[in-house]
C-alpha cells in the first residue's frame, strides 16, 4: 500500500527567507529503542534528497526488509536502497570503521553501490580499538553492546589521556594513516600494560589494527572534509531528513541515568550532529511501537513481570540465550494464557520476535504506554507518530487480558498503587486483516481515535507487519492536513 507523509509541520509558512531553500525534518524514536523507525525511513526516503545520521555509531541495528532482502544496518542511513537519495554521516555520530567497511561490502554482495551517494564528515568520533576493550569490559553495569561507542565519545571530552591525544577523528585517519594506526596502538598497548597484559581482547584489537590500513583505502572515497556540505545542499533546495539513532528515552543527558546510550538522540541535537543550522527544521516525526521493548538495564515503568523480567532477561544475556533457546523451552501460546504477567510478556517475545537485532539477547516486554508517549510528545514537540506493530496486539485477545492493556496515567503513582491501565477491546485480527486491505474498520478507527486522544498528536501511519506494503497511511483521517498543502513522502 502507497504510503502519504501528512505530518503537520511545526514551520511557519514564511519561517525560511529564500522559498528555493530546502528543509529538514526529524525522525526519532519515542521509546526505548527498536520501535521500527528504518521501515518508516525507508518508507518516507522517496520524498527527500538526502537522509542523514546525527547521532550514535555501530550499536544502532536498523532493520529492513525490502525486495532485495533483509539487512540490518548499523552506521549507514537506512535510504541505501533509493538511489536518488544521497546519504550522510555527521560530525555526531562515532564510526566504527571496521563495521563499516563490512557493511559497505555487504550491501555491494546486494547489488547496492555507494559510489558517488555517500558523505561521512571529517569530524565524526573515531571508536579505537581500547574504546571496544573497555566497553566490553564494562558492559554489563549498563548493559551496552560492547560496541566502544561510550568510550568513544567519553575519549572526545577528555581530549587526552597520559598526553597522547585520544579524540580522534575519521579524517585523521585518512588525512594521515601512519600516526593515527600509531596513535591507537599506543594507547592500547598502555592499558594493556596498565592491567598487567591479561586482557582476552589483545590479539583480536590487534588485528583490528592490522587491518585498519585497507579499511581507510575503502573509506577514504567517502569523507567529506567541508563542513558546510549538508548546508549548501539545502540552500540549493535539497530536502533532508535526519534519522535518529536509539530513542529519546535513552538520551545521555534525558534519559534514566545510567541506563542511557553515550550521545543525544532528542531531535534537538540532529542540527549538532547532523551539522545544518536549525532554521532549516520543518517537523519533527516520531515512531512508537505497541509492543514495547527495552534492552539493557533501566526503568520500564509498562513491563510485564516487572523486575522478574529485567532480571531474566539480564541474565539470558550474560549467559546467552537468545530466541532459538526459548522457542525449544517454551511453548509460548501456553504461556499467553497464563495469569502471570511474566509469562505472557515472555509469549509475546517470541511470537513478535523481539530480541536484539545485532546481540539477539531476549528483550523486556512491556504494555503499550500511551501516558509516556504523550510526555515524549509534548517535551519534544512532535508533530506526528507511527505506531508499528499494531498487528501484534491481537495476541493479547488470546490471554487472559482478553483485551489490549494499556498503561494511560503516570501521575501520583507510589510504590502502594499500580499504574493507571485500562483493557481497550475489540481490536481483532480481522481488524488488522482489512487494515493492510486498505479499509478501516470501526474497531481499528476507534483504536486509533483512542491512541491519539491519549497521546496529544496524530497518527500518520499503522504498522500491521514488517514489510513495506503492510506500512497503512492514515492521511484519509486528516483531510485538513492535506488540503493545507503538506507535502507528501
Amino acid at each position: 500500500m502507497t504510503t502519504v507523509s501528512f505530518c503537520p509541520s511545526s514551520a511557519t509558512p514564511d519561517s525560511t527567507a529564500n522559498a528555493a531553500e530546502g528543509f529538514a525534518d526529524v525522525l526519532v524514536g519515542l521509546q526505548y529503542g527498536d520501535e521500527g523507525k528504518a521501515k518508516i525511513i525507508d518508507t518516507l526516503a522517496p520524498g527527500y534528497d538526502v537522509i542523514a545520521r546525527f547521532n550514535g555509531g555501530a550499536n544502532a541495528g536498523h532493520t529492513i526488509d525490502t525486495p532485495q532482502g533483509r539487512i540490518a544496518l548499523k552506521q549507514l542511513p537506512s535510504g541505501v536502497f533509493h538511489p536518488h537519495a544521497a546519504l550522510y554521516i555527521g560530525s555526531g555520530c562515532a564510526i566504527n570503521p571496521w563495521k563499516l567497511a563490512d557493511e559497505i561490502v555487504q550491501l555491494r554482495q546486494m547489488g547496492i553501490s555507494l559510489e558517488g551517494r555517500l558523505r561521512i564528515s571529517a569530524r565524526a568520533a573515531l571508536v579505537q580499538p581500547h574504546h571496544i576493550a573497555m566497553d566490553r569490559r564494562g558492559s554489563d553495569t549498563i548493559g551496552t553492546t560492547g560496541n566502544g561507542i561510550g568510550p568513544c565519545y567519553a575519549d572526545r571530552a577528555l581530549r587526552v589521556r597520559n598526553d597522547t591525544r585520544v579524540n580522534l577523528m575519521l579524517g585523521d585517519l585518512l588525512g594521515n594513516e601512519a600516526e593515527t594506526v600509531a596513535s591507537m596502538r599506543e594507547v592500547f598497548t598502555r592499558m594493556i600494560n596498565a592491567e598487567g597484559g591479561a586482557s582476552p581482547w589483545v590479539a583480536e584489537m590487534s588485528d583490528l589494527l592490522l587491518g585498519l590500513p585497507d579499511i581507510a583505502r575503502m573509506l577514504r572515497a567517502y569523507l567529506e572534509p567541508d563542513r558546510g556540505w549538508l548546508t549548501h545542499r539545502v540552500k540549493a533546495g535539497a530536502k533532508v531528513l535526519f534519522e535518529g539513532a536509539q530513542s529519546v528515552l535513552l538520551d545521555v543527558v534525558d534519559g534514566s541515568q545510567p541506563y542511557v546510550t553515550s550521545s543525544h538522540t532528542v531531535p534537538a541535537y540532529a542540527y549538532v550532529g547532523g551539522d545544518l543550522s536549525p532554521k532549516y527544521h520543518r517537523r519533527t516525526i516520531g515512531v512508537a511501537k505497541a509492543i514495547m521493548s527495552r534492552v539493557g538495564r533501566g526503568p520500564f515503568p509498562s513491563e510485564l513481570g516487572g523486575e522478574r523480567s529485567a532480571q531474566y532477561c539480564h541474565e539470558a544475556s550474560q549467559s546467552k540465550l537468545g530466541e532459538r533457546e526459548e522457542q525449544s523451552r517454551f511453548s509460548p501460546h501456553t504461556l499467553l494464557r497464563s495469569s502471570d504477567p511474566f509469562d505472557v510478556g515472555t509469549a509475546l517475545r517470541m511470537l513478535t520476535g523481539e530480541y536484539g537485532t545485532g546481540t539477539g539477547r531476549p528483550r523486556r516486554i512491556g504494555m503499550l504506554d500511551l501516558a509516556q508517549l504523550r510526555d515524549v510528545i509534548r517535551t519534544h514537540a512532535v508533530d506526528c507518530v507511527y505506531l508499528n506493530k499494531v498487528d501484534c496486539l491481537t495476541h493479547y485477545t488470546r490471554s487472559t487480558y482478553q483485551g489490549v492493556p494499556v498503561r494511560v496515567h503516570r501521575e501520583a503513582l507510589t510504590a502502594d498503587v499500580m499504574p493507571d491501565v485500562l483493557i481497550y477491546p475489540g481490536l481483532t485480527e480481522h481488524s488488522v486483516d482489512l487494515g493492510r486491505a486498505g479499509t478501516l474498520d470501526s474497531a481499528m478507527n476507534g483504536f486509533i481515535d483512542f491512541v491519539e486522544r491519549h497521546i496529544g498528536a496524530p497518527l500518520a501511519g499503522l504498522g500491521l507487519g514488517p514489510e513495506r506494503a503492510s506500512l497503512v497511511s492514515l492521511a484519509n483521517r486528516q483531510p485538513a492536513l492535506v488540503a493545507a498543502g503538506l507535502p507528501h513522502g
